[in-house]
């Protein structure tokens, strides 16, 4: 995961170094977090190029740009590039590689294949590609869009400017910061988080589709979109091959795909619902070696069965498993704290889900510090069927004309998206899916080609899958982490588009083709558990009332920021009216209508701190940064509580956390003199009041088990245990894992 971003005057207009420089400096900067170890520039003739390098692969070797055949082509790829050694291994007789980096084989690939270059390509990224032979310039995103790219072409057509992130278009000057509530406002009506029309979200600005090349022709001054892959279209074969060969050839892609995105030069780690989709990756990576995982307890979590399932499953794989203790209840959240997490997902449909996600990104560096890549589980239930109850809308056991019923409920969604589009039918949604209003409407909507329920399903929930993977990659970017997500593997994709039509009602309910495939490495309850929402469901109302004070705190701070910020761009808040509906959703103890009040909350702040920001000013200074520094403490509602982690016996390997150190000096007691241990964690520093517990503290080694230490300084152990949790609540002591070291190969 990288910061790529630059520009390219259309007009021809050289760039100037003295005048442009600055220009790519304030965009990179922009796009800090996501590329902390490196930046580095490339300006030729009208092109300028500036890349921000999170170290994974080749972290000694691998900076970019790479620049290939003389410097004839210059290449930027944010991402991974899974089977780079397999196309090394191919080009190697014909190309000279002068790096370890996985992302070398992308200029390589283009001089032998130019716009068919991602052809041989498995893996995710966003690329920007400069031939100067051609006179081109390439920006590219993968199949399935799961590296963020965005352009805007702006001062009358005369620059284009692109970046990984809206923050880094908006340092250039030339970007307009408009914020498009008439597209908000439509998504959130259809019930949708981002429009294909507005895909950014603000005017002007676009995102490089998924699967996808923008083609810009230098000479030719033109910009020009190709599409390289779509989703295969479905055969509709027989079904000669029993239900167990897709099975079987599932699980075989599946634990492929796993092994490819445990491709690094770091530690990795892997978020932990309690959920069939990343209980399965866990089961197949935990046969590399283990590894840290992490998870949410909350009074949601604890509710919903999550925090509960993630542990089990943890513990049948013989995993760590650190759950951030995070207290609804009494949690504080300031408005610069939710403003920072906004402006770091640029997204105005933002909930609990995505402070919960942020905050344990925090705690992940925190606990592993040499982390820098997160493993989730997203994309199963977009392609496996795991939204099928969502969309009967009922629990319960399954009869045999409901997959049928599945696919008329989404034609009836789909019929009711091509009325809003067309300005009428708005906010009907679900009259369509329950069928109130008819199905012979349903029935007359274009279909683009002959759709089983299965592609009608796929195509309902991509958008969400598009959803997730914006905001999956913002809260992971804010702390320099990568995630990967092994289920958004194009063959996987292909595997289960063709699987014949016969075996859909047996395979995609509930995700049971992924059920069936991990018979054996699952224990029969945590395989069959029922798909949960996060921390939706009987305990959804914690998190609800959390947001709801987020937005009522400092006498509705961030409600009066929406107002002046609708008010000054043009947005529809009336501000006595929007205050009173603020108070309504307060005062019900269910919160059950603080999301929608929230995204136009959060759509006023995005509107009024894009619209506040000046390209000269942008940054730390003007706008909340995101990211949490890993020196600071977590609050103290959402700190790993010590029985949370491994009992502390006899033969508990104890160790300081990452940052904290001792120091020891002589103090005078009466006549004597007597040794005083000081314990320093970042900016803060406390005295130890206990010789014992000082004592024990200079014999922490990190290698020495409670019970050595114990015996070497002659304590006592019953009050040595009690200090010991004592630190480990406080961030002092931790159980050390050698998992958050890369595994050794």
């Amino acid at each position: 995961m990288c910061g790529i971003a630059g520009y390219v005057n259309l007009d021809g207009r050289p760039l100037l170094r003295d005048v442009d420089a600055p220009i790519l400096d304030a965009m990179a900067a922009a796009l800090h977090h996501r590329g902390p170890d490196d930046t580095r520039s490339m300006l030729w003739q009208n092109v300028g190029f500036t890349f921000k390098r999170l170290s994974i692969v080749d972290i000694g070797g691998g900076a970019q740009p790479l620049e290939v055949a003389g410097g004839q082509v210059t290449a930027m790829v944010n991402g991974e590039i899974y089977n780079h050694r397999d196309i090394r291994a191919g080009l190697a007789s014909r190309h000279a590689f002068h790096t370890r980096s996985d992302c070398e084989v992308i200029p390589h690939l283009y001089l032998e294949r130019d716009l068919d270059l991602f052809a041989p390509v498995n893996g995710m990224f966003a690329v920007a590609l400069l031939d100067r032979r051609k006179r081109r310039v390439l920006l590219a995103r993968d199949r399935l869009g799961v590296k963020p790219l965005f352009y805007c072409v702006a001062d009358g057509g005369r620059v284009l400017v692109f970046a990984s992130e809206l923050k880094g278009l908006f340092a250039h000057p030339a970007v307009p910061r408009l914020f498009d509530w008439h597209a908000a406002l439509a998504d959130a009506a259809s019930g949708d988080h981002v429009a294909p029309e507005h895909p950014s979200g603000f005017k002007g600005i676009d995102r490089v589709p998924a699967a996808s090349i923008v083609d810009i022709d230098l000479d030719r001054r033109t910009v020009e979109t190709r599409r390289y892959w779509s989703l295969p279209s479905h055969d509709d074969v027989p079904a000669t091959r029993p239900a167990s060969h897709y099975v079987d050839g599932y699980r075989a892609l599946l634990e492929d795909s796993v092994k490819l995105r445990l491709m690094s030069d770091v530690g990795y780690g892997l978020f932990l619902s309690g959920g069939i989709d990343s209980a399965a990756i866990a089961a197949l990576a935990a046969r590399d070696g283990a590894f840290p995982t992490f998870s949410i307890r909350s009074a949601s979590t604890e509710a919903s069965g999550d925090a509960a399932a993630a542990s089990d499953v943890a513990a049948a794989l013989c995993l760590p498993n650190h759950q951030l203790e995070f207290d609804e209840a009494s949690l504080v959240v300031e408005p610069g704290q939710w403003r920072s997490i906004l402006w770091a997902c640029e997204l105005h449909a933002l909930t609990a889900e995505q402070l919960f996600k942020f905050r344990l990104h925090a705690f992940a560096r925190r606990r592993c510090p040499d982390l820098k890549v997160m493993l989730l589980g997203q994309g199963s239930d977009e392609f496996n069927g795991g939204y099928i109850s969502h969309v009967l809308r009922r629990d319960g056991p399954w009869r045999p004309d409901d997959w049928h019923e599945v696919g008329r409920r989404l034609q009836g969604l789909r019929a009711a998206h091509a009325a809003a589009a067309a300005g009428v039918g708005a906010g009907f949604l679900d009259l369509f899916g329950n069928g109130t209003l008819t199905p012979e409407f349903a029935a007359a909507a274009p279909a683009l080609e002959r759709e089983t329920t299965w592609t009608r399903y796929v195509r309902h929930f991509r958008r969400n899958l598009d959803y997730h993977l914006w905001h999956e990659d913002r809260t992971s970017a804010a702390h320099s982490i990568e995630n990967r997500v092994p289920f958004v593997d194009y063959r996987l994709v292909e595997f289960v588009a063709r699987i014949p039509e016969a075996l859909h009602p047996r395979l995609f309910v509930d995700k049971q083709i992924l059920r069936d495939a991990l018979v054996d490495l699952l224990p029969q309850r945590l395989a069959a558990r029922p798909k949960g929402y996060f921390f939706y469901g009987k305990g959804q109302a914690h998190a609800f009332r959390m947001m709801c004070s987020i937005v009522q705190r400092n006498g509705g701070e961030l409600v009066e920021q929406a107002i002046a910020g609708s008010a000054r761009t043009g947005g529809p808040l009336d501000a006595k009216r929007f205050r009173a509906h603020a108070a309504e959703v307060a005062r019900d103890p269910d919160g059950a209508g603080v999301t929608r009040l929230l995204w136009l909350v959060n759509m006023g702040l995005l509107a009024d701190m894009a619209d506040r920001s000046t390209p000269a000013t942008r940054g730390a200074a003007s706008l909340p940064a995101p990211g949490i520094g890993l020196a600071d403490r977590a609050p103290r509602s959402e700190r790993e509580p010590a029985s949370h982690r491994q009992d502390i016996g006899h033969d508990t390997v104890v160790a300081l956390v990452a940052g904290v150190t001792l120091t020891q000096a002589e103090a005078p007691v009466g006549r004597r003199t007597s040794p005083v241990v000081r314990v320093v964690a970042g900016a803060r520093s406390s005295a130890i009041d206990s010789p014992m517990w000082g004592q024990f503290l200079l014999l922490v080694d990190g290698k020495k088990t409670f019970r050595q230490i114990v015996s070497a300084g002659h304590l006592n152990a019953s009050r040595m245990r009690k200090c010991v949790r004592r630190a480990f609540s406080e961030g002092i002591l931790e159980v050390p894992s050698p998992s958050c070291a890369p595994p050794v190969s």
